[in-house]
């Protein structure tokens, strides 16, 4: 049984080492993307989401916006300028750098900065 085992492999000794490293960074990234997999939001938090934004957008407040995506968590701060709904991106501007577009799938986390 243990030859039958050991034979079963032993095929592998013929990959080109570029093969391995593809077979490697497939795993790594399908590593990545178990890691840094979106949580499910309920339905009140995404309220609650839905309303910052809105208020913000309304009043010109600042807010924090979390995003996970295949490269790990970010934080941005700013001012939403508007929301495309049918793209599904807002636009924000935080007066350091020209308005920048953020994916609303990729929010996990919406406050406004300082907390309230």
């Amino acid at each position: 049984m243990s030859k039958k085992i050991n034979q079963q492999f032993h095929c592998s000794k013929m990959m080109l080492p570029e093969h391995c490293g593809k077979l490697r960074d497939h795993a790594d990234r399908l590593e990545r993307e178990e890691i840094y997999r979106r949580p499910v939001i309920d339905e009140q938090l995404w309220e609650e989401q839905q309303r910052i934004l809105g208020q913000a957008l309304f009043t010109g407040q600042q807010i924090m916006i979390t995003i996970i995506n295949s490269s790990g968590y970010h934080t941005y701060r700013g001012v939403p300028l508007r929301i495309d709904q049918i793209a599904g991106f807002i636009l924000i501007e935080n007066g350091e750098q020209r308005p920048f577009k953020i994916r609303a799938t990729e929010i996990i986390r919406l406050e406004f900065h300082g907390g309230t």
